[in-house]
């Protein structure tokens, strides 16, 4: 049952896709385009405000969650991430122009995919549709009586017993 309401989900979601107009396709893929540039430029904005929130002081903080050690801590973020690593800030930086890098290179992908992704989906919205008229048609009469003459089912498994089948092992 989950498998249908997925499967009309996904065709419900296509028929839409599909039935958009060529001018609302081609606005979804700048606007996927333009999300990937608005990526790449965010990088140095995202940097420089990980920077100020380094220099934070989070000592009020930890002097609240731990209210029976010694008051008055002074110890910021910066602090804190450079006692377990003496790259910290270094591995930040690369980390947040990679991860914009990685977002804009996936929009990018997803705006040069959406055609295919259209084209994909097509497809699958006609398989269904020819599923959907096969389930419909009603089966043949001799569908619903006993089995043929010369229909060999499948033997009973062996009732079970004491065989050795695990070739001698101990346990």
């Amino acid at each position: 049952m989950r498998k249908l309401v997925l499967t009309s989900a996904i065709a419900l979601a296509g028929t839409a896709l599909l039935t958009a107009s060529a001018g609302a396709q081609q606005r979804e893929e700048q606007t996927l385009r333009g999300a990937a540039e608005a990526a790449r430029q965010a990088a140095p904005m995202v940097d420089r405000s990980t920077d100020r929130a380094l220099d934070m002081d989070i000592g009020p903080l930890l002097d609240a969650l731990h209210p029976y050690s010694a008051r008055g801590r002074h110890l910021t973020l910066r602090e804190m991430g450079r006692r377990d690593d003496p790259d910290f800030e270094a591995k930040l930086h690369r980390s947040i122009y990679r991860g914009t890098a990685r977002a804009a290179a996936t929009l990018d992908a997803m705006a040069n995919a959406a055609p295919s992704i259209r084209q994909f989906l097509r497809q699958m919205e006609a398989a269904i549709a020819g599923a959907v008229v096969e389930a419909r048609r009603p089966l043949p009469p001799a569908a619903y009586g006993p089995p043929r003459d010369g229909y060999d089912a499948p033997p009973p498994p062996p009732p079970p017993g004491d065989e050795d089948d695990d070739d001698g092992a101990p346990w």
